[in-house]
């Protein structure tokens, strides 16, 4: 018995012993927050994922960060997980069943903050902040 127990615990060791592991890249998300979100489309401009227990993630697809236009009104669109409640400055919304959400904000002349959160039935969110810069 007591070579059965030794035997099992040995196969756990090198069993975790040869698990790969990966190390984090500077600037980018560590490998638990990019298991958290979807994939990264190639247009997305902003990406959000904490490591925190089952944090949502966030995605923005549009506008970019730092983006300068010159229309007075600026389409935010992004994902989330389905039925998480996003919050865009003022504005509440729910993701969607696809995981998508979309809205309309007018633009004062000049840089603008944006604000996105997105959080889930037990309180746990995720946010973002970006800034768009109006010049009619």
């Amino acid at each position: 018995m007591m070579n059965k127990q030794m035997l099992i615990l040995g196969l756990i060791l090198v069993t975790a012993a040869c698990t790969p592991t990966s190390t984090a890249v500077p600037g980018l998300p560590s490998p638990a927050a990019t298991r958290a979100a979807p994939p990264v489309q190639p247009d997305a401009t902003a990406l959000a994922a904490t490591e925190a227990a089952g944090a949502p993630w966030l995605q923005v697809l549009s506008p970019q960060d730092e983006a300068v236009v010159t229309s007075q009104q600026v389409e935010v669109i992004g994902s989330a997980p389905p039925g998480s409640v996003v919050t865009v400055n003022d504005e509440i919304l729910i993701a969607n069943s696809e995981a998508q959400f979309k809205t309309r904000l007018a633009l004062e002349e000049g840089p603008n903050l944006i604000e996105i959160l997105a959080s889930d039935e037990n309180g746990n969110e995720t946010s973002l902040l970006l800034t768009i810069t109006y010049e009619p």
